[in-house]
């Protein structure tokens, strides 16, 4: 079917047309004003003490950072492991159900931003609800980490890049929405308009 015929048939319900672009531009207005989330984020730094400060430095040096690189995706794998998140919900007085460990991985995304430093972000429906998990994370892997490498190579250590994550709210556009909301209806009012001309054919 070419354009010209497409735009002359969907000519023909111009009024329908109009109605379903307002209607999904006030739907998207709707959206627009339901409650907002909150991301809580904030990012841990994964490094290697020398262990050997008076020979072999450059040697030492190389050997800690290459480790320090390899242990980052293994910190990435601790925050996302079930044990981790069943203490995240111990420390928020939560039963462990599968429910809640879902919910749970649902609204934490964990990023490598650099070769040793890892982005963690937790989505709520409240600013304290984001806060207090991300701080409870917090909580649990730095302690967790610093008992595992304790028996095994105590120089390794994660440390939070601020104590306290940085919270706010995710952005949203009154005009963006209205216009997405529009633009929705349009294609899906053109869509089916062409199938039901196209069936007449």
């Amino acid at each position: 079917m070419e354009l010209r015929t497409i735009i002359k048939k969907i000519k023909k319900y111009k009024f329908s047309f109009l109605a379903s672009v307002a209607v999904g531009a006030l739907l998207g207005i709707g959206i627009y004003f339901l409650p907002s989330k909150y991301i809580a984020s904030g990012s841990f730094y994964i490094k290697r003490g020398i262990s050997n400060q008076t020979g072999y430095f450059t040697y030492e040096g190389y050997y800690s950072q290459q480790t320090a690189l390899s242990y980052t995706n293994s910190v990435i794998a601790l925050i996302e492991s079930l044990d981790v998140k069943k203490m995240v919900l111990d420390k928020m007085k939560i039963e462990s159900t599968e429910k809640n460990l879902r919910w749970l991985s649902r609204i934490i995304s964990v990023k490598k931003t650099g070769p040793q430093l890892i982005s963690v972000t937790v989505k709520g429906k409240t600013y304290e609800q984001a806060q207090t998990v991300w701080n409870k994370i917090s909580e649990t892997l730095l302690v967790t980490t610093f008992q595992l490498n304790k028996d095994s190579d105590p120089n390794l250590m994660v440390t939070a890049v601020s104590s306290q994550s940085v919270v706010k709210t995710t952005y949203k556009s009154l005009v963006l929405f209205g216009a997405a909301g529009a633009l929705i209806s349009l294609t899906l009012f053109s869509f089916f308009t062409c199938i039901k001309e196209y069936l007449k054919d």
